[in-house]
């Protein structure tokens, strides 16, 4: 008869003479994905750059199962064709941002750096993620643009970008009438309005084109940016703030057979990856550009001139005539615009209610106004 002891002896030592003749059970192997990506941007500059880092974090974070390659934009095809290839399969995946979707069709700038009637960026990415945004964006690129075979993300939100780099400062309105100048999107809109004439050029071609004369002045995203581009070499005078664009939110965009492709794990670590990659840029940003203004100012022979009141004004006037222009004549543009009007009371009333001006605790602690 079996005695308890036996019966346990067995049971023990069946599986362990199994693993001696059939070796460990192996885990079923994953699937690992590799995408090339292509942004719209220089390499090097803080925006190609964001794209680097949300490829780091999506790696770390899947476990190496998904990973991006990414190029600098002219890699494969110009910068602003970038979101057309992610659509078309010749590249998986893209970056940049809806200022260089304008030629399209206009809102594209009404998600990337457009005032907004007075949000910054990290605003605005509220408005998309809560307010409505995400989906009419999604709806612009897929049924407006009509690049159905795209799936677009949204990130890496900046502080307001500075007006630019002048030879002398402008400080009346007046003066801008007949300025070369450079800037993409929406804003070459606002900068004819206030009569200059204005051109749009991809970041490698902004000092060549300031070099040749060619154009006067140009924008182009922040002082690291700028720097790294080589703006200090040729201009001298930097001029700040502006509305001509307050602040920017980037594009991630996959091609969307790509994306079905991927179990739902993985697209979860996409989706929040994009989102961990908007809080670290705003840190980096605030980081390696305060650094960067300080060297242009103390090494590099810069002179940062604050932009008067007057041009400030004259900017949102000019904002004003480009949006209701467009909104006459398109409804789709008319619904994103009250979409953020509506987010925009809300917020920014209480923004405006619960934080102290910045400015009184710069003069308290530093004595003068920067």
């Amino acid at each position: 008869m079996w005695t308890r002891a036996a019966a346990l002896l067995i049971a023990v030592a069946t599986p362990l003479a199994l693993l001696a003749v059939y070796g460990r059970p192996t885990a079923t192997a994953q699937p690992t994905f590799k995408w090339v990506v292509q942004t719209a941007y220089a390499a090097g500059d803080d925006l190609h750059e964001s794209f680097v880092n949300l490829a780091r974090k999506i790696r770390e974070m899947s476990g190496g199962r998904l990973t991006l390659e990414v190029h600098p934009g002219g890699t494969f095809v110009p910068p602003f064709d970038t979101l057309q290839a992610v659509n078309d399969g010749v590249i998986d995946a893209g970056g940049g941002d809806g200022d260089y979707w304008v030629g399209k069709h206009p809102a594209g700038s009404l998600f990337a750096s457009a005032p907004a009637y007075g949000m910054d960026s990290i605003t605005l990415l509220g408005w998309m993620h809560y307010g409505g945004g995400a989906e009419l964006f999604r709806e612009y690129i897929q049924k407006v643009l009509k690049f159905d075979k795209t799936e677009p993300f949204l990130l890496s939100p900046a502080l307001a970008q500075p007006f630019g780099w002048f030879r002398r400062p402008i400080t009346k309105p007046e003066e801008i009438r007949g300025l070369k100048y450079r800037t993409p999107g929406l804003p070459v809109e606002v900068m004819r309005e206030m009569g200059a004439a204005v051109v749009t050029l991809p970041a490698g071609e902004i000092v060549p084109a300031l070099e040749r004369g060619v154009i006067e002045a140009a924008e182009y995203f922040g002082p690291r940016a700028d720097m790294a581009l080589g703006l200090p070499d040729v201009r001298k005078v930097y001029m700040m703030p502006s509305y001509l664009q307050l602040g920017l939110v980037l594009n991630f965009f996959v091609n969307k057979d790509r994306w079905n492709r991927l179990p739902q794990d993985l697209q979860a670590i996409v989706r929040y990856a994009t989102m961990a990659e908007s809080a670290d840029f705003y840190w980096r940003y605030l980081e390696l550009n305060s650094k960067a203004l300080e060297e242009m100012e103390t090494k590099r022979g810069v002179r940062v001139v604050r932009t008067s009141r007057e041009i400030l004004r004259a900017q949102l006037s000019a904002w004003d005539r480009v949006f209701e222009r467009h909104r006459r004549k398109d409804p789709f543009f008319a619904r994103v615009l009250d979409s953020q009007k509506a987010w925009a009371r809300r917020v920014l009333s209480l923004k405006a209610r619960i934080n102290p001006p910045e400015e009184i605790a710069i003069e308290h602690y530093w004595g003068r106004r920067r």
